[in-house]
C-alpha cells in the first residue's frame, strides 16, 4: 500500500513539473498572465553576487516600481559584507525618496554559506556546495517568493533550484527572472545556461545573445 501511494505521490509530482515546464516553456507567449504575476504586492527575492554583479542587481531594483514590489528579500553570502553595506545603502535611499516609506513597504536581509570561495579548489567545493544548497532553504521558504530576480552569481542556482520545487509542490508562486550581465556580449554565462530550462524569462541586454539563444529576450540596456 504505502508504494501505491508513493507511486501516485511520484507520478502526481511529474504531471505538475510538466505543466510547469509548459507554463514556462510556451504558455507565457500566448498570455503573458501566465507567466508574470499580475500588479499587485509582490514578494521579490533576490540574490546578491559580489563587485559587479552586486552593481547590477541593485540598478534593477531601483527601477522597480516600487509600490508593487513592496516586500523586497534580499539573500548575501554569509563572507559577502560589502554586498549587505550597499544594500543597506540603497533601502535607506529609497526609503527616503519614497512617498510610500510609511504603507508597508520593507526588505530583509539574510546570509547563506557560499558554495565556493574565490580560489576554492573544485574537490573541496563539493561539501560547502551541498552545504550551501542545504541552508538556502530556510530563508527560500520563510519568503516564498512570488519572483525571484536574478543576475548571474553562482550563489543564485541552489536558490533557483529552491524556488523552481516549492512552485511544483504549490508552496510559492516562484516566478524565475535572470537578467544577464551586461558584460555578456556575444555568449551566455555558466549561470544562464544553467537556468535555460528553468527560468520563466531569460532578459538580455544585447541583440545577438537573442539571435544565438531562442530563450533570451532582448530588452535593450537595463543598467549602464
Amino acid at each position: 500500500m504505502y508504494l501505491a501511494v508513493a507511486a501516485v505521490l511520484v507520478a502526481l509530482i511529474a504531471v505538475r513539473t510538466c505543466y510547469i515546464l509548459y507554463q514556462i516553456h510556451f504558455s507565457h507567449h500566448s498570455s503573458s498572465s501566465s507567466s508574470c504575476p499580475k500588479p499587485q504586492k509582490t514578494r521579490l527575492l533576490t540574490v546578491a553576487g559580489s563587485g559587479g554583479h552586486t552593481a547590477e542587481l541593485l540598478q534593477l531594483i531601483r527601477s522597480l516600481p516600487l509600490d508593487i514590489y513592496s516586500r523586497r528579500h534580499y539573500l548575501v553570502a554569509d563572507t559577502d559584507k560589502m554586498s549587505h553595506n550597499k544594500i543597506e545603502c540603497l533601502e535607506e535611499e529609497l526609503r527616503t525618496e519614497s512617498d510610500n516609506a510609511t504603507s508597508g513597504e520593507t526588505y530583509t536581509i539574510s546570509r547563506v554559506p557560499r558554495s565556493r570561495e574565490v580560489g576554492q579548489s573544485y574537490v573541496s567545493s563539493v561539501g560547502t556546495t551541498l552545504y550551501a544548497q542545504l541552508h538556502t532553504i530556510f530563508p527560500v521558504l520563510s519568503v516564498r517568493p512570488d519572483v525571484l530576480l536574478v543576475n548571474g552569481p553562482g550563489t543564485c542556482i541552489p536558490v533557483c533550484l529552491w524556488v523552481f520545487l516549492l512552485r511544483v509542490l504549490g508552496v510559492c508562486r516562484g516566478r524565475i527572472v535572470y537578467v544577464e550581465s551586461i558584460c555578456r556580449v556575444e555568449t551566455l554565462s555558466l549561470s544562464a545556461l544553467l537556468l535555460i530550462p528553468l527560468a520563466d524569462h531569460i532578459l538580455v541586454q544585447w541583440p545577438q545573445l537573442q539571435n544565438s539563444y531562442p530563450r533570451c529576450r532582448y530588452i535593450g540596456r537595463l543598467v549602464s
